[in-house]
């Protein structure tokens, strides 16, 4: 067995003397805090530690606010938890008997840092020590993207000489994410590479089945299962396995990701529920992918800035020149998802990065996403780019939207798009109401004006959609806005076609609005204007 066995006794409080540099003022003061909150094992098993901040000395407590305000993550709380955490064995039933074979390739794992917190750091190198088969691990890359912070100088160098494998490279000047992994990548030289954020915790046997999949086809870029970091607790939340494993899909026109379930036709091609799942996309926090396949793909594109975009058009060129991607459910690891502060530099990057794959890879459904022609932002030369889809003679995007991720949506595609007007009070639209929390929102009736809330799509799984929220038929004779589940029932509509207008129909039933135009309704259908409505028709829908 590789996992240490030791009592996880808390690193973060017993450094050696000459260690002490890695805390910085705002850490806390351990012993003061035990003390002060009773703190028996914090983090054991993954659990997580809500403070009571009013039970803090002041001194403290103000601490513990800073941390939040300075990372967007309580770092205060991370330097009160173990660094060499035990976590559960989480796997699956039947993984425990797979992934044994000892020829596996190394791998170089390559883990990029800005102003990380020290112990947020080193918490993820000794979860990856610790439950890593040692044979398995040529060398883990730490790209440092040119930290201010002092303790990831000299002392964090002083803590990882512990770890023969663990090596420091140090960037010049502020590189960007994209950027500095490639320069991780070029000074690797393991057969596989593992691209992995710098706030991860990995479960016992996460690798083996990641690069298992590789050995067998190394055109499959492999993703584990993806679980959750509390960025103020720190506790581990365990996400959906078995038929419930997230999905991550594209989402237009940002071509951001967002999470889906598995459909069931995924479900019913896979024999074992241990067996991959194939992906339309990647998350970007942790891939593993062959050293000879990603050189093939050209990398990542080097015209990308800081931030944005690298795994979307890894997902969709991996998918376009001959390759796949796959959720491993055998693998397990924790990311922390913390909030990044938006601002307009990086709002103005991110738009550019997209405008340059949607440029490279969508063909005519480039015009469905953000700044395909550069009115935002200019996206630079890409003509290396294509040169590359040309020589790999790569699927059009087509085939992605027929082959890969039939399901895909597309604001503007529907067969029916745009505003819905009725008929008897042409001045008045249906409108979703906007708000994207997970409740259950009204549906209103609302003077036209066009824009985001009244730009509907009839999809070929006929829902009246908007972004991710479905025109819902639950609640009676009201209408509601829920989040697109995929599974027809109360989001499944009929657009039946009259002269000039259609009537939008559930379970027999149609939307109407009531005759002092206060509201809309689900009422039984006749023959009045009320129920009447203008919707542009783009396409007549496909027969199945």
């Amino acid at each position: 067995m590789y996992r240490i066995t030791a009592d996880h006794s808390d690193l973060s409080q017993e450094l050696p003397d000459h260690l002490l540099r890695l805390h910085n003022p705002d850490d806390p003061n351990v012993k003061l805090v035990f003390a002060q909150m009773d703190l028996m094992h914090p983090g054991v098993n993954g659990t997580g530690l809500m403070l009571n901040v009013t039970k803090l000395p002041k001194e403290e407590a103000e601490k513990f606010r800073r941390s939040l305000e300075q990372r967007e993550y309580s770092s205060y709380t991370s330097s009160l938890i173990p660094l060499q955490r035990s976590l559960p064995d989480i796997r699956l039933k039947g993984c425990h008997s797979l992934n044994t074979d000892l020829n596996l390739p190394e791998t170089s794992v390559i883990i990029i840092f800005n102003n990380e917190h020290w112990s947020v750091l080193l918490r993820t190198i000794h979860s990856i020590m610790d439950n890593t088969p040692p044979h398995l691990i040529k060398e883990i890359i730490l790209v440092d993207d040119a930290s201010a912070d002092e303790v990831l100088k000299e002392p964090l160098e002083e803590y990882v000489s512990r770890f023969s494998k663990v090596q420091i490279l140090r960037a010049k000047s502020r590189q960007g994410l994209i950027r500095a992994r490639m320069m991780g990548f070029e000074q690797s030289t393991a057969p596989v590479a593992v691209f992995m954020d710098a706030h991860c915790e990995c479960f016992l046997g996460w690798l083996e089945p990641l690069v298992t999949r590789i050995a067998e086809n190394q055109s499959i870029i492999t993703t584990p299962n993806l679980h959750s970091v509390d960025s103020k607790s720190f506790q581990i939340h365990k996400w959906g396995q078995k038929k419930n494993i997230a999905i991550p899909v594209l989402t237009f026109p940002n071509l951001f990701f967002t999470w889906s379930s598995m459909s069931e036709e995924e479900w019913k091609k896979r024999k074992r529920e241990t067996d991959p799942v194939r992906s339309p996309a990647m998350v970007g926090c942790v891939i593993a992918v062959s050293r000879s396949w990603f050189k093939k793909l050209g990398m990542f594109d080097p015209g990308l800035e800081i931030w944005g975009g690298e795994n979307t058009e890894l997902s969709i060129k991996t998918w376009l020149c001959g390759g796949g991607l796959e959720i491993i459910p055998c693998s397990n690891v924790a990311h922390m998802y913390h909030r990044h502060r938006s601002s307009e530099e990086s709002d103005i990057i991110y738009t550019r990065n997209i405008a340059r794959v949607s440029n490279v890879w969508l063909d005519k459904y480039k015009h469905f996403t953000d700044n395909y022609d550069g009115s935002i932002v200019d996206y630079g030369d890409i003509s290396d780019r294509t040169a590359l889809r040309d020589s790999l003679k790569c699927h059009p995007f087509e085939f992605y939207l027929t082959h890969v991720y039939p399901d895909q949506f597309i604001p503007g595609r529907g067969n029916y798009t745009g505003p819905i007007r009725n008929v008897e009070f042409r001045s008045y639209c249906i409108d979703s109401g906007g708000r994207e929390n997970g409740h259950p929102v009204n549906v209103l009736l609302y003077s036209c004006h066009g824009q985001r809330h009244q730009l509907w799509d009839f999809t070929k799984r006929r829902e009246i959609r908007i972004k991710r929220k479905c025109l819902d038929s639950e609640y009676g004779d009201n209408l509601v806005m829920r989040k697109c589940h995929g599974q027809r029932g109360n989001q499944e509509w009929e657009v039946v076609s009259l002269e000039g207008h259609v009537l939008l129909r559930s379970n027999g039933n149609c939307v109407g609005v009531t005759k002092d135009k206060s509201a809309l309704v689900l009422e039984k259908c006749h023959s009045s204007p009320l129920q009447q409505w203008t919707w542009k028709q783009n396409m007549k829908p496909r027969i199945s």
